[in-house]
Parts: structure tokens; sequence; C-alpha cells
């Protein structure tokens, strides 16, 4: 008989869920790992020294469970979000890597998606990042996208911008009735800027991840940022335009602010407080791996990169590691700006 079987082996996936003090919502987030239609995963649940109970509370549900995939990994003490994404990633050796937080829930065909959006026979990337149903802590529907994602959108119109119809709303509540397409749209290592859901929207590839958790970031926080922005610019990122979880906002967000008003997320202000030292983090990662990155993406391009990071965190622009990286018209501008500086200081025309 003929062996049709293929002459391959699917990818395993590592999920790692990231716990602190999320007793009320963890469980709901272990049992969408549970429930998802692709079965090659292990999961390692990082609780980073809650004060709830939630390490307990999780040791009692996976016993309970009784499922060899799922494995709690309890801190002594806590390190913030990074190191929950550290301790997760040295737990598995999986060629994919996906991070959930306690408190959002997956779709069953989370990982079905990405992996599919990943073994694509078009482009390979770093990093894939899917769309996001907003909901309360009571799983109440509050928006169905992710505004800063960047797939694709209706052009602005004359009059307004045209809303297409599609399916999946419908497809889960049935009183509600449309149609669905859902694009995967590639963006290469030279596209700057936010362009992903949350963390929880995230499948990286642990060769481009393993490099950024190895840095010695400052923050504890805000993870996601420095690890999408550093793993794209080895490969690029795929964006999945389908909704495959809930992001819950309830009040407790590390990085989100006031109620959902419709539009963007609003920031914390302590989020917002702390994205200057994120920049300046991610600065440090790229003058770190400037070879490296030079050596798959070309000479221009760290270059290209840093000015437009420059460009978005101006305080960064008086570093004196980036001279080498800059055109000579831009080292006059840098040594113009520097001399105007020192003058206004020594003339008490600007604070010191």
């Amino acid at each position: 008989m003929e062996d049709t079987s293929p002459p391959f082996e699917l990818p395993r996936v590592a999920v790692v869920i990231t716990c602190y003090n999320y007793r009320p919502y963890v469980e709901q987030a272990i049992r969408s790992v549970l429930a998802q239609t692709y079965r090659n995963w292990d999961c390692v649940i990082v609780d980073d020294a809650s004060s709830d109970g939630s390490a307990e509370h999780v040791r009692e549900l996976l016993q309970a469970i009784g499922d060899p995939r799922l494995r709690l990994r309890a801190r002594s003490e806590n390190g913030g979000q990074i190191a929950g994404f550290r301790d997760g990633f040295a737990a598995t050796d999986a060629p994919f890597v996906a991070f959930l937080d306690a408190d959002d829930i997956w779709l069953p065909n989370f990982l079905l998606a990405h992996l599919s959006a990943h073994l694509n026979p078009t482009r390979t990337a770093s990093l894939s990042s899917s769309d996001v149903f907003f909901v309360d802590s009571q799983r109440t529907l509050l928006a169905s996208t992710y505004v800063m994602l960047r797939k694709p959108r209706p052009e602005p119109e004359a009059a307004g911008i045209g809303i297409p119809a599609f399916r999946q709303l419908g497809a889960m509540a049935g009183e509600l009735a449309y149609q669905s397409d859902h694009p995967v749209t590639y963006f290469g290592p030279s596209a700057y800027g936010w362009m992903w859901a949350p963390t929880s929207s995230m499948v990286f590839r642990r060769g481009a991840l393993e490099p950024v958790l190895a840095f010695p970031f400052r923050v504890k926080t805000g993870t996601d940022y420095f690890a999408a922005t550093c793993a794209h610019l080895a490969a690029g990122s795929l964006i999945l335009s389908e909704s495959l979880g809930l992001y819950r906002l309830h009040g407790a967000n590390a990085s989100a602010g006031a109620a959902y008003a419709g539009g963007h997320v609003q920031q914390s202000p302590a989020y917002l407080a702390h994205e200057a030292t994120m920049g300046a983090d991610v600065l440090d990662y790229v003058l770190a791996h400037a070879e490296r990155l030079r050596a798959i993406n070309g000479r221009d391009f760290v270059p290209g990169f840093l000015a437009q990071h420059v460009r978005r965190f101006g305080a960064l622009a008086a570093d004196p590691r980036l001279t080498p990286f800059l055109s000579s018209k831009n080292r006059r501008r840098q040594l113009r700006k520097r001399f105007t500086r020192r003058v206004r200081r020594l003339f008490g025309w600007a604070p010191r």
C-alpha cells in the first residue's frame, strides 16, 4: 500500500501563559488553549509571584485537568512581564512560541490560523499578529477590531469610509448576519512602527525571538513592544486580519487606561511615562545587533531604522553612538543641534 502521509511533521508550538494576580481569568485562558483545533502544542503557565492565590488555583486546576502538555512555573519573586516571557521561553524548545496573557482568551482556530500563515508558500516572517475582539471583564463584546493593527482597511471616501460586510461575528452569534474575508498581509523588516495587536495576538519564530529575550532590556512591562519591534527586524511580520482572540479591558491592564471609547485604546499614564525607556531599550538592541541586521537586510538597513526611530523618540538624537550610522548631512545637522544647545545653556537661554 502506498504511503500517503506527508513527508514531514507539523511543528510544535510552545504556549506561554503569563499570570500576575489574574486568578479570576486564568482558567478561561488555559481552557482556550485546550480548545485549540491545532493540537501539537505544549503550554507552560508562568505565575509571577501572584499575591491573590493564582499559582495555587492553577496548580489545582492542572491536577483536575490531567493534561501532560500543561505545566506550571511559579516564580518565587516578581520579575515583571519580561521575566515571564523568558521563563516560559526557556522551558520549551518548540520552533514557534505564542504568548497569552492570563486575562485574555484565544478562539479555537488561533494556533491553526497562525501556523497556516507562517507556513505559507510566499513569505516567511519572524512573527505573526492577528486581530482581536475587545471584551470587558464579563466578556461583553465592545469592538471587533484593534485599530492599530496594520491590516487592509477601506480607504477614506469623500463622505466617509466604506465598511465592507464580513461573516465572522455572524458565525459566532447567529443573530448577526454578515460576510467575511480574512487576508494575510506581509510587512518586511524595513516597515517601521507599531503594526501589531497586543501580546495575546502574537506567534513568534523561536529563532527570531531568542536574541531578543537574551538582551538585557531595562523595562519589565510592555514586553510585546520591544519583543515584536526587535524580532520584526530579522524577517518581518505577517498580519492576520481575522479576529482570533478576546482582548479583555478590565481596568487593571498594564498598558490600557480609561474605559474603551472606540478607536485607539487610551494608554495608561504609567505606560506613557516609560515609553521613552522602551524606545531607548530598542535603540540599545539595534546598536548591539547592527552587524547581524546589516548582514540580513543590507548596509543601509540600520541607518534607515535609526533615522525613523530617532524621529519617533526625539530625545535619542543626542546619543553619540548614532554618529557612525548617520549620513554626512545628518552628522552636520546633529553637530549644529548640539552646538546650539550648548550655546543656549551657556547663556542661560535653556534649562540645564
